[in-house]
């Protein structure tokens, strides 16, 4: 949908610096898929689509002017959404591994697949999420050396928490959704474009979810 309003239904901080920005309008979108909201500055920033308390959500951690906009300053949206790839993940047992930015796409998932869920995160968690957590680098990585096996994984972060959690896990289903810089969404300004052993790939038009072997 081109340029459709959203308005703003709440916003719940998460940690220090990242919030869950919820939506009063329900609309069909597929988990895996993402969202450009429009900001001030004309630049539509994208955000992967999600759940929270039965809502439509993102979760925006506060980086400048544009997600300082999006989450304290305006309450309705221009937008454009849904985009990207569905995300089927195989059969079996998984695991989504993220930082807060992608709490509500875990959110999604674990509702969908019933799979579990870890949150990462560098600072304090505000309240008491429903699914297992853990604060501080130290912490993060003495449970990804010791997580149990599981027949798929999704890992949803930074570049540096993507690394190390793919570093120390061994399977051949494990996906990784990937945050690159893009300004349409829709592969006009292939900015997005990333190389893979497939070729050059771009996160808004083949992904944003891909398989980790083809990276």
């Amino acid at each position: 949908m081109e340029n459709t309003y959203l308005t703003k239904k709440d916003v719940i901080q998460i940690n220090e610096d990242t919030f869950i920005v919820t939506f009063n309008e329900k609309f069909k979108f597929d988990e895996g898929q993402f969202i450009m909201i429009q900001t001030p500055s004309l630049t539509r920033k994208p955000f992967i689509l999600g759940t929270w308390k039965s809502n439509i959500a993102v979760s925006v951690q506060i980086k400048g002017k544009g997600t300082k906009y999006i989450v304290f300053e305006e309450k309705k949206f221009k937008a454009h959404f849904p985009l990207g790839n569905k995300f089927i993940p195989p059969a079996g047992n998984g695991i989504v591994i993220a930082s807060p930015t992608c709490i509500t796409l875990a959110n999604l998932l674990h509702e969908k697949y019933s799979c579990n869920v870890l949150i990462g995160s560098k600072s304090k968690i505000n309240f008491e999420l429903p699914f297992e957590s853990v604060v501080g680098n130290e912490d993060f990585s003495k449970k990804i050396k010791t997580l149990k096996p599981y027949d798929w994984y999704l890992v949803s972060g930074s570049k540096q928490m993507e690394e190390f959690v793919l570093s120390n896990i061994e399977s051949k289903n494990v996906f990784v959704s990937l945050e690159e810089y893009m300004g349409c969404g829709i592969g006009a300004c292939k900015s997005c474009a990333v190389f893979t052993k497939d070729g050059v790939k771009h996160v808004c038009t083949d992904g944003p979810i891909f398989r980790r072997d083809i990276l």
